[in-house]
C-alpha cells in the first residue's frame, strides 16, 4: 500500500487522473500478485528474526549508494561535456526524483524528467539532455557486451539464453550506429512534424558524434558507469547473502550486467511486478532458483521506494519553484507536455 500512497501523494489524486490511476493500480495489482507468489513459501518470522539490524543498514545504504551513483554519472556527464557543475546535493536527490518518475511515466519517465529538468534549472537544450542520456545508454550496452560476454565463458555459468542476450544487444548497438549514420547531416528545412523528429535526431547525432570525440567524457562515464554496475551487483549480492541465496558474485556481476539493459524496457509505471519478473527470470538464466531472483527484486524494489519516497519526494517539492509549478500535478502535466 505505500507504493499507491505514495502515487496518489505526486498526482495529487485529481479525479483527472483516473485513466493513470487506473494504470497504476493494474500494476500494483501485478506487483502485489507477483509479491504473494514470491512470498507463498518463505517463513517471515524467521527471515524477519535472522536479519540483523546491521544487515538491514547494510542493504539500505547500499540501495542509496546505488542510486548516488547514477547522481555521479549524470554529474560526471554534465561536467565533462557542457562544462557545467550541478549542485552536489543533486548527484543525490536527482537520481531519486526521476526513480519517482518512473511510477508516473512508465515509458522513460526518469529521462523525461532529467531533460525538463536540465532545460528548466539550466538551460540545456532538451536534445542535448537526451542525447546525454543516450551516451551513458551506450556505455552500459557496452560495458554489458564487452564484460558480459567475457563472463558469460569464463565463470561457471553455462547458459546459453544469457549469452545469446548480450549477442542480441551487440547486434542492436550496431543497428543504432548505422542508423545514426544515415541520417542526414544538417537538419532538414521546413515545420513539418516529420521534419521536426529528424532534424531532433540529427542533432542527437551531431552531439553524440561530438561527444564521443571528447575522450575524458568517454572514458569518464564509462568508469562511472562500471563502478555503478559494481554498486548493483554488491547490493544483489549481500541481498542474496541475508535472504539466505547461495551466490558467488561474478555470477551476480553478470546478471547486473543483462539487467542493466534489460529493465529499459518499461510497459507499466515503474514496471511494477513486471521489474521482478524479469530480475527473476534473468537470475533463473544463471543458474539460479526463479523464487530467489524474484525475492531479490522484491527486497531490493522497497528500498529504492523507501530512499525515493524519503529523499526524492521532498527535493521534488524543493524544486517547484524552479518548475513556475504550485504542485507536484503541474509538474507532472509540465513534463507530460513537454515531451509529446
Amino acid at each position: 500500500m505505500a507504493l499507491f500512497y505514495l502515487f496518489c501523494t505526486l498526482s495529487d489524486f485529481h479525479l483527472s487522473k483516473l485513466g493513470s490511476i487506473g494504470v497504476f493500480s493494474l500494476a500494483a495489482a501485478l506487483f502485489f500478485g507477483v509479491v504473494a507468489f514470491t512470498f507463498r513459501e518463505v517463513d517471515l518470522s524467521h527471515l524477519f528474526s535472522s536479519t540483523s539490524t546491521v544487515q538491514i543498514f547494510l542493504l539500505l545504504g547500499l540501495g542509496l549508494l546505488f542510486h548516488i551513483s547514477f547522481g555521479v554519472i549524470m554529474w560526471m556527464g554534465f561536467w565533462l561535456h557542457y562544462q557545467l557543475k550541478i549542485d552536489k546535493s543533486e548527484i543525490v536527490t536527482l537520481p531519486l526524483m526521476m526513480h519517482l518518475f518512473l511510477y508516473l511515466m512508465p515509458m522513460k519517465g526518469g529521462m523525461l524528467f532529467q531533460v525538463f529538468y536540465s532545460k528548466h534549472k539550466y538551460n540545456l537544450d532538451l536534445s542535448k539532455g537526451f542525447s546525454l542520456g543516450l551516451m551513458v545508454f551506450l556505455n552500459s550496452i557496452f560495458l554489458t557486451v564487452i564484460v558480459g560476454l567475457a563472463l558469460a565463458y569464463l565463470i561457471p555459468v553455462q547458459s546459453f539464453e544469457l549469452r545469446f542476450t548480450i549477442i542480441l544487444m551487440g547486434i542492436a548497438l550496431a543497428g543504432l550506429w548505422a542508423t545514426l549514420h544515415v541520417l542526414p547531416s544538417k537538419p532538414r528545412d521546413g515545420d513539418g512534424a516529420l521534419n521536426k523528429i529528424i532534424n531532433f535526431f540529427i542533432n542527437v547525432q551531431l552531439q553524440l558524434a561530438d561527444q564521443f570525440r571528447n575522450t575524458k567524457l568517454f572514458f569518464g562515464l564509462l568508469i562511472s558507469t562500471s563502478v555503478s554496475v559494481t554498486i548493483q551487483a554488491i547490493w544483489f549480492w549481500k541481498t542474496a547473502e541475508v535472504l539466505g541465496v547461495e551466490s558467488e558474485f561474478p555470477s551476480v556481476f553478470l546478471v547486473v550486467l543483462v539487467l542493466r539493459v534489460v529493465l529499459l524496457i518499461r510497459l507499466l509505471p515503474g514496471n511494477l511486478g513486471i521489474q521482478e519478473v524479469m530480475i527473476g527470470v534473468v537470475f533463473s538464466a544463471a543458474g539460479f532458483q526463479l523464487e530467489d531472483g524474484l525475492l531479490i527484486g522484491v527486497i531490493t524494489r522497497l528500498i529504492s521506494v523507501f530512499w525515493s519516497a524519503t529523499i526524492g519526494l521532498p527535493a521534488l517539492y524543493s524544486n517547484l519553484k524552479h518548475f513556475d509549478s504550485l504542485s507536484i500535478s503541474g509538474l507532472i502535466d509540465k513534463v507530460s507536455k513537454a515531451n509529446r
